[in-house]
């Protein structure tokens, strides 16, 4: 049976954050992006001419300096599964406001979701066919679920060498280049699960091992179990600010950006359009104390966010969701919105609104249900019923 993604309790929030700290810390690590920057998976990529190192030994190096950083300033969330619902549900339609630094609910932080949202499916024996790991004919096709983003404000002049200039380029869907001195957006990593190969077959050849061994399913789970952190580095991106979005495009950092930004504006609203309700969980003494020996800057609390009791589901339209998800892939969430929220520009300002000197921001509005109180729920096509022949 394939392997589900098992969300933690967000009390384990802070100790998978000291986790991943170690292993960005580890020089295993640095081989393993070694290789996947040759390989051309990443989006974001430092470059220091003339420093005398290969490009990819540079690149690892700085890539993990800073998402370490980022990490341990970061303040930490989950979104329990309603929230998560709600994020995909509001999201189905692109945010009409561009994108605006001031909705980070921190400048830098770590959000874990209950459930995916989204994931994408790839033939893991070809990914590695041009590496040194790979193996011929080899094919291993595992859907990889997106659970969990960690995020900052684009600050990359924090890092510094003792010679040469870091050059950043980007190398996004359609876009590739310097990125600009002045620019300004926000810095995005998006996090799958670790060790779910078990959902093949053990004996499923992914590539081969420096000793020239077959590389097996069984092999990398049985190597994974009780190492490393439980989230790995997937992939990330960059938005820029004041930029709009598009259509978001399916099974990419695109899309999945589309459902993070959502949820920072879900957390923001306030007020009678309030959605969600914050539990904040303090970090206890002896882990307080362990998170201060490791260096960390950011808060130990984990703001637990929850849909607020007005908007929240019933328990069984929330089981009913549960039983149809697959733990890989955002789940559809079907039982929960019939009629699913939608976004209204609201003018900030509306003296200024004919003269156009007004801003706007997104307002996301509850979704309902049509129609009397009690009657049957109907969520198929409309039908439309002629009485008598139309004229003309």
């Amino acid at each position: 049976m394939t392997t589900r993604w098992d969300p933690p309790d967000p009390r384990q929030l802070p100790d998978w954050r000291s986790g991943m700290l170690d292993y960005l810390d580890a020089a295993s690590t640095k081989a393993t992006m070694r290789e996947a920057l040759r390989a051309g998976r990443f989006t974001i990529v430092p470059t220091v001419p003339g420093i005398g190192a290969s490009e990819e030994s540079v690149g690892s190096l700085l890539l993990t300096t800073c998402e370490k950083r980022r990490l341990e300033d970061a303040a930490l969330y989950y979104a329990t599964p309603d929230m998560t619902a709600l994020a995909l549900a509001a999201a189905q339609t692109p945010p009409t406001e561009p994108v605006t630094l001031s909705r980070l609910p921190s400048e830098a932080g770590l959000i874990v979701f209950g459930e995916p949202i989204g994931g994408y499916t790839e033939d893991a024996g070809a990914a590695l066919a041009n590496t040194p790991f790979g193996s011929a004919g080899a094919s291993a096709v595992i859907t990889t679920p997106i659970v969990a983003a960690s995020w900052s404000v684009w600050d990359p002049g924090e890092v510094k060498l003792d010679r040469g200039e870091v050059r950043w380029l980007y190398r996004g869907q359609g876009r590739a280049g310097a990125i600009p001195a002045g620019w300004r957006g926000i810095w995005i990593t998006f996090y799958s699960p670790r060790g779910l190969f078990s959902g093949l077959p053990p004996e499923t050849v992914i590539g081969t091992m420096r000793d020239g061994t077959a590389m097996t399913a069984a092999m990398i789970d049985g190597h994974r179990e009780g190492q490393g952190p439980v989230l790995g580095w997937d992939n990330e991106m960059l938005l820029q600010e004041g930029a709009a979005f598009g259509p978001p495009v399916a099974d990419t950092t695109d899309s999945w950006a589309h459902v993070l930004y959502t949820a920072w504006q879900l957390m923001a609203q306030q007020g009678k359009s309030r959605w969600a309700e914050v539990e904040e969980i303090p970090r206890d003494r002896a882990g307080a104390k362990r998170d201060r020996r490791q260096g960390l800057t950011g808060s130990s609390a984990v703001r637990v966010i929850r849909v607020h009791s007005a908007h929240r589901p019933s328990p069984q339209a929330a089981q009913d969701d549960a039983q149809g998800s697959t733990g890989r892939r955002e789940p559809q969430w079907a039982c929960r919105w019939p009629v699913r929220p939608y976004r209204r520009s609201t003018c900030l300002n509306p003296r200024e609104h004919a003269e156009g000197g007004c801003t706007h921001e997104d307002r996301i509005v509850s979704g309902h249900i049509k129609g009397p109180e009690g009657a049957p729920l109907r969520t198929g096509d409309t039908v439309h019923l002629w009485d008598q022949q139309p004229a003309g």
